[in-house]
């Protein structure tokens, strides 16, 4: 991962739901979004983007930020766009090989529900991308056949189509492993699964499928 473009992205969901970032070293480029780039200026975090309309971020919060970041772009409050969705852009523009998202969850529903979908737009570019928190990882996907690792960090899995069907949905390694089954959206059939075995993989044919890695 070192010679490709790992970016974390940092928005301003509550604190105590980001991770600690020691766990992700590969991370090479830190775009801090609005609050979030004042949270890692805090933790005197070197930010390679600030990115936000600031709207409230006081004078010396503002120039805190402005110490820290290699980059500060800031857009009128009233616009199209969230901040988060701003700052992905600039993922996509910078070609990102994988972009992780952390405090994006865990506030206002109607955000976490936008910045859930968010990932679409990730996805359509062949860019891999995770929101994460401490109790989550989302991911979303397209038709394909991918691989996931156990981690005793995240020992659930569930997959949820966000589209009408999902298609041909095949798990295998899994404690319940499945054979071209198709799932509804609004089902709760294939919630709360485990890999067991050190590497699982699950496929699928039609449909957009969000796979949800958790804990308790």
């Amino acid at each position: 991962m070192s010679n490709s473009l790992q970016i974390g992205i940092v928005a301003g969901g509550p604190v105590e739901k980001i991770p600690n970032f020691d766990d992700y070293p590969w991370i090479n480029f830190w775009i801090g979004v609005d609050h979030g780039a004042l949270y890692l200026a805090k933790r005197q975090m070197e930010i390679d983007l600030a990115i936000g309309d600031f709207d409230s971020i006081s004078q010396v919060e503002h120039e805190t930020i402005q110490a820290h970041a290699k980059t500060f772009k800031q857009f009128p409050a009233d616009k199209d766009y969230t901040d988060l969705e701003l700052a992905i852009d600039e993922s996509i523009d910078l070609k990102a090989s994988n972009v992780w998202i952390f405090g994006a969850t865990g506030g206002r529903l109607d955000h976490a529900w936008v910045n859930m979908f968010l990932l679409k737009k990730l996805a359509q570019v062949n860019i891999a991308a995770k929101l994460v928190d401490r109790q989550n990882q989302l991911s979303l996907h397209y038709p394909g056949t991918y691989s996931i690792e156990k981690e005793q960090q995240y020992p659930y899995v569930s997959f949820l189509s966000i589209t009408e069907q999902v298609e041909d949905l095949t798990l295998e390694g899994f404690r319940y492993n499945l054979d071209g089954e198709t799932i509804t959206f609004g089902s709760s059939f294939t919630v709360s699964n485990e890999c067991i075995e050190k590497k699982c993989t699950y496929s699928f044919s039609k449909g957009i499928l969000l796979v949800i890695k958790s804990r308790d």
